[in-house]
């Protein structure tokens, strides 16, 4: 116990003439601490959200954009004017074209296609 307290002793009394300097020093010419701000990594690329590419947009980029674009969608002259009409162009040309779609298939397409550029209110079924 005689040992700590002499060794908090001679800290203090070290100490005291750092610290009497220190305080009395002009303020602007006190030494600033030395800070060492933690090492910053890059930022990460933000990642995709699960709803950003739909299947029915992936079914429609690699099945059907090959005859035509998506001007085929917009055009004045369009032939879709309901969407059972576009339901029915999507049954037709997947069929045409032996791509083997299932129910499921067509509705993703249908869906892609109504949100994208038709905008027509699906039917009641």
């Amino acid at each position: 116990m005689i040992k700590t307290l002499r060794a908090t002793i001679g800290v203090v009394l070290v100490a005291a003439p750092v610290f009497a300097a220190l305080s009395a020093a002009p303020e602007d010419q006190r030494p600033t601490p030395a800070v060492r701000l933690p090492e910053q990594k890059p930022a990460a690329p933000p990642k995709p959200y699960a709803e950003t590419v739909s299947r029915g947009q992936l079914l429609y980029e690699n099945h059907c954009m090959s005859c035509h674009e998506s001007v085929a969608h917009i055009r004045d002259d369009r032939r879709v004017m309901s969407f059972e009409a576009l339901e029915a162009w999507v049954v037709r040309w997947a069929n045409q074209q032996q791509l083997g779609w299932g129910p499921g298939e067509v509705v993703e397409v249908v869906d892609y296609l109504n949100r994208r550029y038709y905008k027509f209110k699906p039917s009641a079924r």
